[in-house]
Parts: C-alpha cells; structure tokens; sequence
C-alpha cells in the first residue's frame, strides 16, 4: 500500500481568489506572533519596569498602589551614600572573581587530562566529574558547613584529634574564604562540560605544530590552547559570573553565621525583614545595582564574539585530537583526579547520608555508628509538610518546563521562519532574562503580584511564571537551533500537499525537533527543582518545596531533618541527570 501524494486539485482562479485566500493565511501568523510578543514583553519587560518603578518610590511604609505614588530619589541616595553598599560590593566582587578562579583552574585542568590525555578510563572520569550537578547548591553547602564548622565539624575533630590541637578550626566554612571554596567547586561540572565541548571538537594542528617547535606542554597551552578557547571561555565566564553572584545558597548558608554579605543576600534581607515592614524600595535599589553588575560583562563577551572568525579551527577535514603520554604519571594523575571526585561529590555526599541516619548529629566516632536509625526517615515521610512541597516541587517543575518549552517552540519559529521585522525584537527580549540575576527576577515579580489582583501571589503559580521568566533564554536557544537546521522546504512541501499549519506542526516540525525538546524540557526540570532562589523569594506558607523546607529547617537547627531531606532532593536531581543524558543520547561518553 503507497501513499497517495497527488496534490488536490486547483480552484479556478478569480479576481479576488489568488489575492483574498493568502491574505487569511497570513493573518493567523501574524496575530499568533503579536500574542507571542506580548506575553513575552509582559514575562521579560514588566518585571524590569516594575524594578524601575519601585525604586523610584518611597515603599518605607509599604507599596503604594494607587496614585499619587510617593516618587522620590531617596532609594538611590540611602544606597549609594552608604558605607555598607560598597563593603558589600567589594565582598561580591572577590567572591565571585575568586570562585570563577578557583572553577576555571580545575575544569580547564580536568578537560584537558580528560580530552589531551591518555589518562585510564576517561570516559568513567567524565562522569564523575559531571555527577555532582546533581547536587544542589544549598545542600552543597549544608554539607560543607558540616564538614568544616569550625566548632565541631568532622574535619576539623579530626584534624585537631590527629595534632593534638585544641583551639577551633582550622577550617571555618564560614567565612568568605569558605564560601569560595565551596562555590567555586560547584562550578565545575558545568564549566567542565563547556570546555570538554570545545576541545574535543578543536583541530590539533596548531598545538601539534607548536609542539613539533620545541614548545613545552605548558608553553603549547598557554599560547595557543587557551587563546584558540577565548570566545568558549569568556561566554563561560558570564554565564557562571551571573550564576555566582545571583545565587542565595551558599551566601545564606555558610555567609550569614560569618557574616559575609554579598548582593544578593542584601536583597533577600532586605525584603524578608526581621523586623517591621520589609522596604521593597530600598531591595529593588540594590537588585538595579546588581542587574548592572551583572550585564556589564555581557558587552566584553559579545565583542569577542564578533571577532570569533578568528578562533575558528573547525574545518571539513576529519581529525582526532592527539593525546599525551604521561609515562609513569598515568596512574598518579588518576588518582589525583579521584581524590578531587571524592572531595567534591563523594564526601558531602557520604555526611550528609551519615548524618540522615543519627537521632542527633555530633562528632564522628565509632559509637556514634552503633546510633544509626531510620527514624529520621520515618519522620519525614510521616510528614504531610514533606509530602505537600514535594508535589509542589514536582507541579512546578513539570508546570514550567512544559510552559518554557512550549513557548520556546513558538518564538524559536518566530525567530527563524517568520518574515516578521519584530523577530529580531523577539530574540532580543529571549535572551535579557539570561543576564537578569534570579534573586532580581524573584523580586521584580514578587512586586507585581503584590500590585495585580490576580490571586497568583502566595501560590505556586507565582514560582511558575518566575521559573518561566528565567529559563525562557535557556529553552530558545535549545530550539532556535532545532528549528533552524529543520530545512524550510518540509514545511512547504507539507503546505503544498494540503497540510493546515497545526497538522504542519504535528507531522513535521514536533517530531523532528522531539530530541531538542525533550533535552530542554528535563534541562528546564532540573534547573527549577533544584533553584532555591526564586521559592525562597516567593515563598509563603501554601507554596513550600523540598529547596525552601531545606532551608527553613536548617535554619531552625533541625540538621537531621534537613540531612534526609538533602539526601532526598539529591536522589531527585541525579536521577534526573541521569534521565537527561540518556534521552540526550550521551551515554556514549561512558566507553
């Protein structure tokens, strides 16, 4: 049986038929893009304006809502004329410049072993390396206040047991130095995959040519690997710039009992008050600051980027990137890769499952392994709080990352296909939310439905459309990429055999950007069930997820309580990494 592919047959032509008919199909897509564009201006611009608006107002006894708004510039003079914003700055600025150190140096050391090196079992490492992604950044640094709290933690008991010493310390979690360590390893995994990316796809002419000169492995890397990178490496150091100093987790957790505040606890503080009415004025002030903060390097890196022709080393030939010999250190570095896997997954992860297990969390020693128990477990799933906001978590996480993908979809093929001139305005507004810090977002959109009678505010469809907001950028440049190596003649020689536009999309364009869409969609799901910064902004007492409970009970010193709950939410995330790389088909990397 074959398919029947005739075309239908022709309408006689009439004077106002060839004119009249395609004026109607052009009208839909116009009107779909107009909607598409509004939602997204509303996502993207509103929370920027709302920014604008309630800086610009006296909010110390709460947001006005009806005029005549109280405009003042008092924001801006109280912030800017005090001391503490820019002791605040400083701390912000060698926290996230050190950690971007501290992630670069080991992910560009462990790409090039990984990819240049004929290092044991590179793919087993690969994985390794990257498994820690799936571990969010709050319980990161709940483990490693554990680990290092100067009083009692279980390295520094073991430390000062093994010297002898009897003074606190010597590692102190909380303190800027330990903020950076922790951060800073956190930005590896993903750092790492950037890097491996690129290397493994360079040509390794030049650095075989350089080598050939004489040149050392050192001198090869430093003057002509990394400047062959400089286009990868700088777009990775935005991306993690911004991944840095929006992030509340590890600056609440480990910055606040060190008193070590950076922007965007300012502005969590500032809007959660301990005291009084909370001065959304005076947050948004801040939050402006760190939005410029955070756009300013977006300007280095698209002038590199105009001039990437120059890094290119790409060409139609086949290579294979040749690999180092390391003789007699094949097997140290090895091992020296382990170890930094141990340090960095392994023993976070182990405490905290130890601490999971015990009634009360002390020192370590062998009697304190004859108290195991299952009984914070059974609390916790006993919990109707445990069961609420994990379902919270998982609605959020599927309600938005279908959200995200679906109207990804619609502006990548507004993007790429239309012959609209506002498809350049769509990418434009695609693409801010990514240099908007998430502790901005969380504001912007908390002070709009604290103004719009909407009934969204204190819900979890708040969360969502924050989520929404944010990962808009991550989910188009998924699928403008799909859609743009789709070739445009499928889609007309579908329209040309009769096809309506929906049956277009459905037999044409969904399936062959199925693999696109299911990456971005478990990528967007990962992403919010383990982003803390949004919930905590827009958290209230019917919206709760696992990140924000973490939160709220190790705040409320409940460690064995908040241990379980880490090691859950973890299960959670690496089985969701799991389920992305095979869906996104890299289970090759495990040969």
């Amino acid at each position: 049986m074959t398919a029947d592919l005739r075309l239908p047959p022709t309408a006689p032509a009439t004077a106002s038929g060839p004119t009249a008919t395609p004026r109607r199909r052009r009208r839909r897509p116009r009107v779909g893009t107009a909607v598409v564009l509004v939602v997204l201006t509303y996502l993207v611009i509103g929370p920027i304006l709302m920014l604008l608006l309630s800086s610009f107002e006296d909010t110390s006894a709460g947001v006005v809502v009806r005029p005549p708004f109280p405009w003042t510039l008092q924001n801006f003079a109280s912030v800017l004329t005090a001391s503490k914003t820019y002791s605040v700055l400083g701390a912000t600025l060698v926290f996230a410049v050190a950690c971007l150190l501290v992630g670069f140096v080991i992910s560009f050391a462990l790409a090039w072993i990984v990819e240049r090196t004929d290092i044991p079992l590179p793919g087993f490492i690969y994985v390794l390396v990257v498994a820690p992604a799936g571990m969010p950044g709050v319980i990161s640094a709940i483990a490693w206040s554990l680990l290092m709290n100067p009083t009692n933690g279980f390295l520094n008991v073991l430390i000062r047991t093994v010297t002898g010493s009897q003074a606190e310390g010597p590692l102190n979690a909380y303190s800027l130095a330990g903020m950076i360590f922790v951060q800073g390893i956190a930005l590896v995994p993903l750092t790492f995959l950037l890097i491996t990316a690129s290397l493994r796809n360079m040509s390794p002419n030049l650095e075989d040519a350089a080598s050939a000169s004489g040149a050392r492995p050192l001198t090869v890397m430093r003057r002509v690997s990394l400047p062959l990178l400089t286009p990868v490496l700088i777009g990775a150091l935005v991306y993690q710039f911004v991944t840095v100093i929006e992030g509340v987790d590890i600056p609440l957790v480990l910055g606040l009992p060190g008193h070590v505040t950076v922007f965007s606890t300012q502005v969590y503080l500032t809007t959660h008050s301990a005291f009084g009415l909370p001065n959304y004025g005076v947050s948004s002030t801040y939050g402006i600051l760190l939005l410029v903060l955070a756009v300013a390097p977006l300007l280095i890196y698209n002038r590199v980027v105009r001039r990437s022709q120059d890094y290119a080393t790409v060409s139609g030939k086949a290579f294979r990137p040749t690999r180092r010999k390391l003789g007699r250190w094949r097997w140290v570095t090895f091992v020296a890769v382990m170890i930094y896997v141990f340090i960095s997954f392994v023993l976070p992860l182990l405490v905290l499952v130890y601490a999971s297990l015990q009634p009360f969390v002390g020192a370590f020693t062998l009697e304190s392994l004859s108290r195991l128990t299952f009984s914070g477990y059974a609390s916790t799933f006993s919990s109707s709080l445990f069961w609420s906001s994990l379902g919270h978590t998982v609605i959020i996480g599927f309600v938005a990352s279908f959200a995200v993908m679906a109207f990804s979809v619609a502006l990548s093929w507004i993007i790429v296909r239309s012959k609209s001139k506002l498809a350049w305005i769509a990418d434009v507004l695609a693409f801010i939310p990514h240099a908007i810090p998430g502790i901005v977002i969380g504001l912007a959109v908390l002070l709009i439905y604290l103004l719009i009678p909407a009934q969204v505010y204190g819900t979890v469809w708040i969360i969502v459309i924050a989520m929404v907001t944010q990962y808009i950028s991550l989910g188009t440049r998924l699928t403008t990429g799909g859609i743009a190596q789709i070739q445009v003649g499928l889609e007309e020689a579908a329209r040309t055999s009769g096809a309506r536009g929906w049956q277009v999309w459905r037999s044409v364009l969904l399936p062959l950007l199925r693999p696109a869409i299911i990456n971005g969609f478990m990528l967007v799901f990962l992403a919010t069930i383990k982003n803390l910064t949004l919930p905590l902004m827009l958290q209230s007492s019917d919206n709760v997820v696992l990140s924000t409970l973490i939160w709220n009970d190790w705040n409320d010193g409940k460690v064995t309580e908040t241990a379980v709950l880490s090691v859950v939410l973890t299960a959670v995330t690496v089985i969701a990494s799991v389920l992305l790389r095979r869906f996104s088909g890299s289970g090759e990397e495990l040969k």
